[in-house]
């Protein structure tokens, strides 16, 4: 009897672990966000449809591959550095080369997973592709640029316009003294 329960437990909990391995699992392959988990060395194990889509690699192309293969072995070497020592790498900015060996400009998170008593055994990798915020980016300065050369345009124009209206002013102030100068001479002619 004793026996039959502690198996009924057993199969409930093996049960319970594989709802949870397939519950993971269908979290990693719908999550949008480019995501793969590696080694502590940066050797990829897994990756989500996201990452595949975003860099152009498959599973058999990356998969037992480097990171190196899409970042710089620095940023790489950094990364896997601080996600081991501080356990969470968040917003560090690098390049992604996809296997067409485009570069994506991106954001990239990294968190370790550690089993107690045996340290890293892998960190979680991320990256949010920044294109479109680096494209707006540079939107907006040539914008900043153009309003900028606009503004100093004007400026000009005012400098010009008000530089007008004073000497405006000061030939009316001259017009009006040397109106009063003749009617004075003609006052002193007459009498």
């Amino acid at each position: 009897m004793v026996e039959e329960k502690q198996e009924k437990k057993i199969k409930t909990l093996q049960e319970d672990v594989s709802m949870l391995e397939s519950y993971v699992q269908d979290l990693f392959a719908f999550t949008p966000l480019p995501l793969c988990f590696v080694n502590p060395k940066g050797m990829v194990l897994e990756v989500n449809p996201a990452f595949i889509k975003a860099t152009g690699y498959d599973e058999y192309d990356i998969v037992g591959e480097s990171l190196f293969k899409i970042m710089e072995e620095k940023d790489v070497r950094e990364i896997l550095r601080q996600a081991t020592e501080e356990k969470v790498v968040e917003e560090q900015e690098t390049v992604i080369k996809t296997k067409e060996e485009k570069e994506i400009p991106a954001t990239v998170f990294a968190k370790s997973r550690r089993i107690e008593g045996e340290g890293v055994n892998g960190i979680f990798f991320s990256f949010f592709n920044l294109t479109d915020i680096k494209r707006k980016e540079e939107e907006i300065k040539k914008r900043k640029e153009e309003l900028e050369e606009k503004v100093e345009e004007m400026e000009k124009i005012n400098r010009l316009t008000i530089g007008r209206e004073v000497k405006m002013a000061e030939l009316k102030d001259k017009i009006k003294r040397l109106k009063e100068e003749i009617r004075e001479h003609k006052k002193k002619q007459n009498e």
